[in-house]
């Protein structure tokens, strides 16, 4: 199983196969104050299987880590997709992903990293950057 792509995105969404992505493919977040609670947080990803990979489960990880490396997420599940029948022979079948958090925590600014594994094995770790950001002082008119 190959990992095509990842990256994280303010809201996206998967309707007949495809990606609807908005907001994608930052690194960053500025918060004004720690904790933090971000409403919305996606995991777009997109998977391609081989023929003998369809139609049977992967084991689909998703773990979120501080700085430090202390787990602050960590997510399973079984990914089974059967391949459609009309599908050409021996080409790869792609499988859009999107994992939504909602209010996810962040309880201090720094580096964290979201870790992709199938099986056992890191696809993927996309980075993610929290940073204090203070609101600007009043001005007097």
């Amino acid at each position: 199983m190959e990992l095509d792509f990842a990256f994280l995105a303010d809201a996206a969404e998967v309707t007949n196969g495809k990606l609807y992505v908005i907001g994608g493919a930052f690194d960053t977040l500025c918060v004004r104050e720690l904790p933090a609670s971000w409403p919305r947080l996606t995991l777009v990803m997109r998977f391609l299987l081989t023929p003998a990979e369809s139609g049977r489960p992967h084991a689909l990880e998703i773990i979120v880590l501080d700085e430090d490396g202390k787990k602050i997420v960590n997510l399973s599940s079984s990914l089974n997709v059967e391949r459609p029948p009309n599908m050409l022979s021996g080409t790869k079948q792609s499988v859009p992903i999107a994992l939504n958090f909602f209010n996810a925590r962040f309880d201090k600014k720094g580096s964290y990293s979201i870790e992709i594994l199938v099986n056992g094995t890191s696809l993927k770790s996309i980075p993610l950057k929290i940073l204090l950001q203070k609101p600007p002082a009043e001005t007097l008119h």
